[in-house]
C-alpha cells in the first residue's frame, strides 16, 4: 500500500527587524523546515518541524495509523 502521508522539505526565510535609527540590518537568513503532506487532499498536516527526522518520524506513525484503520474497515 502506498503511503498516504509524505515528508515536504520547504524553504524559509527569516528576516532580520531594525529598530528605529539603526542604519545597518542583518540579511535574511535561508533555512528550511519540513512539512507533513497528506498525498489525498494536498494538505499539510500539522505545524510543521525544523528536523527531518522528527517529520519522518511523525509521518511514519501517522501512516501506520492509516493502514490499521483501513484493515478494519
Amino acid at each position: 500500500m502506498e503511503d498516504i502521508f509524505v515528508v515536504k522539505r520547504c524553504n524559509k526565510i527569516i528576516i532580520h527587524g531594525r529598530r528605529a535609527g539603526e542604519v545597518n540590518h542583518a540579511p535574511p537568513d535561508a533555512a528550511v523546515w519540513y512539512r507533513i503532506a497528506d498525498t489525498r487532499t494536498r494538505g499539510f498536516i500539522g505545524d510543521g518541524y525544523d528536523h527531518e527526522e522528527d517529520a519522518r518520524r511523525e509521518c511514519h506513525q501517522l501512516n501506520a495509523r492509516s493502514q490499521v484503520t483501513a484493515r478494519q474497515s
